[in-house]
Order: structure tokens, then C-alpha cells, then sequence
């Protein structure tokens, strides 16, 4: 079990947490926020206290809420600890795939997004096919961006090479926020992608297997 299921502390540092302070507070967003993985709900949390009461835009969480025992509950008393109420944020319950769909059909769009959910390059990268619902001049933050975290690197590595109307705007240890300069001429997140996903999978599965031998033998 995860530290954060019994601490309900965040998963990031303080400095990643400051970089999604400091964007929050300076983009002037009104339109919705989503993050994808939301864990105890700690980052949640503090992202939300960036805002003042009546002036918060509507959080939307996705998460299948399997990560850890009664993580629905969890999550909710650590939003009362803070100050806050779930009664605030719309909880999806799912995964990506599950719920773009009909986020997508209902032309829902988002000023904010926070990525960090399964690391895995396969899931990253559904992950980032909601940028596609991403207004003009939003960001979207992505957590564990790290050597440690290969699924996540080269998903986004390939997206912010696929897409120049995408722009790396700043970074806290292993937290890296994107813009989203323009629209785009095609899906952010496209079959060459999703096969790019599956076949790179099979060599960093390997790696990371390999890897655990390694640490298990020191």
C-alpha cells in the first residue's frame, strides 16, 4: 500500500507543488480543471486552496478509485481536513479511456489539466488524449516526468515532438507543465501513437524487470 493511503500527504514535493500554485494563480482559468489520478487527494486539495472560495473554477477528478482500500472516503476527508467539501468536485469514476468518450461527445473543455495516474507508457499516452478537449493557451502538468519514470518521458517527449503547438513552459523537479499554444490540425493522440506505445512497452517492461533483479541482488 502506498504511503499517502494512510498519511493522506501528497505525492509531490514542495517545489512541484509551488510550480502548480504559481500557474493556477496566474492563468486566470475559469473554465473547468481536471486531474487524472488523484491518490489521497492531497494535491488535490492544495490546488484547490490556490483558489479563494466563490472564485475556484470546477474540479473534475478521473480515477478508477482502486488504488488503495476505501480510497473514495479517504479522499474525501482529506478534502474536509483542508477546508474543503467532495460536495466542490465532480468525481468521475473510471479510467481515461472509460470516461473521454463522453467528456468528449458533451464538448466539455478544460483550462487545466494535472496528468498523474498509471506511469505506464500505454496508459500516459491515453492519458494525454485528453489535451484534445484542452482550450487555447491552457496547460496540462504531468508528474513523474523523470529518468525513474520512463513510461512518462517518452510519452511526452513523442507528444511535445509530434506537436509544435504544444510548448514546454516550465519545470519543478519532476513536474513539467506544457502549453497549449494553438489549435491543433490533428488528434494530439493519434494510432501511430497508441502503436508507438505498445511496441515501446515491450523493451522498457524489460528494462524495469531488470532493473528490480539488479536492486534485489545489491
Amino acid at each position: 500500500m502506498r504511503p499517502c493511503a494512510t498519511t493522506w500527504d501528497a505525492e509531490m514535493s514542495a517545489a512541484e507543488h509551488g510550480l502548480l500554485c504559481r500557474l493556477l494563480r496566474e492563468g486566470d482559468w475559469h473554465d473547468r480543471h481536471l486531474e487524472v489520478g488523484t491518490a489521497a487527494g492531497g494535491t488535490l486539495a492544495a490546488m484547490m486552496n490556490c483558489y479563494e472560495p466563490g472564485k475556484r473554477p470546477q474540479f473534475v477528478v478521473v480515477d478508477p478509485m482502486a488504488y488503495f482500500p476505501d480510497q473514495p472516503a479517504i479522499v474525501r476527508q482529506n478534502l474536509t481536513r483542508h477546508g474543503l467539501t467532495a460536495d466542490d468536485v465532480d468525481f468521475r469514476v473510471g479510467t481515461t479511456v472509460e470516461l473521454l468518450p463522453a467528456a468528449a461527445s458533451a464538448r466539455q473543455t478544460f483550462d487545466f489539466m494535472l496528468i498523474d495516474g498509471c506511469h505506464r507508457l500505454s496508459w500516459v499516452m491515453q492519458d494525454l488524449k485528453w489535451t484534445r478537449l484542452l482550450n487555447v493557451g491552457g496547460v496540462v502538468c504531468l508528474h513523474d516526468y523523470a529518468p525513474k519514470h520512463q513510461g512518462v518521458v517518452c510519452a511526452v517527449d513523442r507528444f511535445l515532438a509530434r506537436h509544435p503547438h504544444y510548448s514546454e513552459i516550465a519545470r519543478a523537479d519532476s513536474l513539467i507543465a506544457i502549453r497549449k499554444d494553438r489549435e491543433a490540425s490533428q488528434l494530439e493522440v493519434g494510432w501511430s501513437d497508441e502503436w508507438y506505445a505498445r511496441l515501446r512497452s515491450v523493451p522498457l517492461a524489460i528494462e524495469r524487470k531488470w532493473n528490480r533483479l539488479k536492486r534485489n541482488a545489491a
